[in-house]
């Protein structure tokens, strides 16, 4: 495992005169021959990073409600050291750093939308589920705000995943807020290696995406049963 602290701002480069530049075409041109292929843009020649992904929930309970609705699932917001496609990792509970050479196959918070989608379409028990902006119609919105998704490697302390989430669900048609809750999950890490690192951020989702599922569709179903005791009292 190596880490590597948030990228600083990057270095100002001043440019050459169109003049010195020509005059010194000739020394660069003959220095790129000397050197093969050596690259003259600064971590061009560096390794691609490693990508890895996690996976959606795939098993729930077997007494979750059929919901006849349909719901779209917002980009949950995130601070900025989340709204990245780099590995986050605390050496220490006031830093954060991340992994070197190894990022998520998007950006967190986008990987975390996909999660979500993918998950409610597993459980079976709704009618529709997409992102929003997909023009689905819809009953419910998922909104979201995730809190913490990180690595913590605290010395003398076992080291563990930890993800918060908050999430509200939101009725469409008057965008009221019909329930909220936060959500967290954390894992022991079998070891310290990057492919530990995310076999513990696989874990850790997979428990709170679990949550977040099974919570909503019996939330959704509660609030279909109410405003169907509701309309029928009104007739």
């Amino acid at each position: 495992m190596t880490v590597t602290a948030p990228a600083r701002r990057p270095r100002r480069y001043r440019l050459l005169p169109l003049l010195g530049a020509a005059a010194l075409a000739g020394p660069i041109l003959g220095g790129l021959v000397l050197a093969g292929c050596t690259s003259i843009i600064p971590g061009a020649d560096r390794d691609p990073p490693q990508l890895y992904e996690l996976r959606p929930a795939r098993s729930f309970k077997a007494n979750l409600p059929r919901i006849r609705a349909q719901l779209l699932v917002e980009i949950p917001t995130a601070s900025a050291s989340l709204r990245s496609s780099r590995i986050a990792i605390k050496m220490q509970p006031t830093r954060l750093d991340y992994l070197v050479d190894s990022e998520w196959t998007d950006l967190a918070t986008n990987l975390l939308q996909t999660l979500l989608v993918e998950s409610f379409d597993n459980s079976g028990r709704i009618a529709g589920v997409a992102r929003q902006g997909s023009g689905l119609r819809t009953d419910y919105l998922l909104k979201s705000d995730l809190r913490e998704f990180h690595a913590e490697m605290y010395q003398g302390a076992p080291a563990r995943i930890r993800i918060r989430i908050h999430v509200r669900l939101v009725r469409w048609t008057d965008r009221d807020i019909v329930a909220s809750r936060t959500f967290e999950a954390s894992a022991l890490l079998a070891g310290e290696s990057n492919d530990a690192i995310v076999a513990g951020f696989d874990t850790a989702i997979g428990g709170v995406l679990n949550q977040v599922v099974e919570w909503s569709l019996r939330r959704m179903h509660r609030e279909s049963r109410r405003r169907a005791a509701s309309h029928r009292a009104g007739r």
